[in-house]
């Protein structure tokens, strides 16, 4: 036979082995109608007998009537009789789980299991399709970003007192914290068990101290609604290179912690309206508008943090 004649006989590495997934459905019909909207795209082949689709990462979904099954092959146990008992699922990697199962679910899907991050590693969100398949839509779970390397410790007079004193005479520290005097003095006097020196990778960054206000500062500041047992907060970062970089936050997280083991239900901070990055800082931290009010003819804001909340 000349080479003209010859068939060519494909091989391994002309071959499609994309593997094809197929599920038997009782109307075809309707069964491409729901994928093509759950899954947001056309078939890439829809003739009687068969429908297929193109699946991310090279595999085929296929549709196939359960009539065709039978004649083909005729020896299976029907598989209409099957119906509502689930023997296998489609577990489709997207971008977006919610996106796709909320497409699902419009195009007539029955809600199984919202989106969440399961133990395997995935956010997945379940659902039955028309004819009763399962149906997953799954991403992996988003790594949580690193957060900075802080760390407290208490405050060590011998090493820590001078530092803080040269935060406090910088004019940002001045301007919220008042005399540097005044404020070391009141910041050196906590009880050992209520102040923290911030650490930033190693280094001493800032301080956090913290105490339970008088009635009368509450009442003063128009906070005495507050619960008698609400700890009261201040925090500094005085290096100027760790500022903007979540350190605060981070700081104020860990804090939150401690109180919260030491049956602390209700923390606060106060911050003035014009100190932008106290406002964001504290709201990073989970803190919550409370009330405004003004001391001195500045205006605060109070925030709360409800600890219990976070058990």
């Amino acid at each position: 036979m000349s080479p003209e004649g010859r068939q060519a006989v494909p091989t391994p590495e002309t071959m499609n082995t994309a593997p094809h997934f197929i599920l038997y459905v009782r109307d075809q019909e309707r069964a491409r109608a729901f994928y093509e909207a759950a899954l947001g795209v056309a078939p890439r082949l829809h003739t009687p007998g068969m429908t297929e689709f193109a699946l991310p990462g090279g595999a085929v979904l296929g549709l196939m009537p359960e009539a065709g099954i039978r004649r083909l092959l005729p020896t299976l146990p029907d598989p209409s009789l099957g119906r509502g008992a689930p023997r296998a699922e489609t577990y489709l990697r997207v971008a977006s789980p919610s996106d796709g199962l909320a497409r699902a679910l419009e195009a007539g899907a029955t809600e199984l299991s919202p989106v969440r991050p399961r133990d395997w590693g995935d956010d997945v969100g379940y659902c039955l399709d028309p004819d009763g398949h399962v149906l997953a839509f799954a991403a992996p779970t988003p790594t949580p970003a690193v957060g900075p390397a802080v760390d407290l410790r208490p405050l060590d007079p011998e090493h820590d007192v001078a530092r803080i004193a040269a935060w406090l005479e910088e004019p940002d520290a001045r301007r919220w914290w008042g005399d540097p005097v005044t404020a070391l003095t009141e910041i050196v006097d906590h009880d050992p068990g209520t102040v923290a020196v911030v650490v930033w990778e190693g280094r001493p960054v800032g301080v956090l101290c913290w105490q339970v206000p008088t009635r009368e500062e509450l009442e003063d500041a128009g906070l005495a609604d507050l619960p008698r047992d609400l700890v009261d907060v201040d925090v500094l970062i005085g290096e100027t290179d760790a500022r903007g970089r979540g350190i605060a936050p981070e700081a104020l997280r860990q804090l939150c912690a401690r109180l919260r083991e030491q049956g602390v239900r209700l923390v606060g901070m106060g911050a003035a309206e014009a100190n932008a990055p106290a406002l964001v800082a504290y709201a990073r931290a989970g803190f919550v508008p409370y009330r405004d009010f003004e001391e001195d003819g500045e205006g605060y804001r109070y925030f709360t943090r409800e600890l219990a909340e976070d058990a």
